[in-house]
């Protein structure tokens, strides 16, 4: 039985030190920004939570090198971009945006609307 709280203490100490947990957690946070920035429902704030965390954990640290290129920042921002935290937060803010975004011209375009 200790041999079981051991395995489960390791794996959650390990699963809480994961980068891509850390990247969604601030992705979730940046999602919770744009939804309490823009005073939706409760359904989508938690569609924008889940969405920043999703986007964030899944671009890595991609995401450092796609804000640096939209900020215009020299390429050397990427490694000094320490702040993966930061990358991920600002993914998390506008990432489900843009997803609306595209979604809401693609089904502009096929002349069909859902909600």
């Amino acid at each position: 039985m200790n041999d079981d709280t051991g395995f489960v203490a390791t794996v959650l100490r390990d699963l809480a030190a994961s980068t891509a947990v850390i990247l969604a957690a601030w992705g979730a946070l940046g999602g919770a920004t744009n939804a309490l920035t823009t005073k939706m429902r409760l359904r989508d704030a938690l569609r924008h939570i889940l969405l920043g965390g999703l986007i964030a954990a899944g671009m890595g640290s991609l995401s450092m090198a796609v804000i640096t290129n939209w900020l215009g920042l020299p390429p050397q921002a990427i490694p000094a971009g320490g702040a993966a935290g930061s990358a991920a937060y600002l993914v998390g803010v506008f990432g489900p945006a843009v997803i609306e975004l595209v979604l809401a011209r693609l089904r502009e375009a096929r002349g069909g609307h859902d909600e």
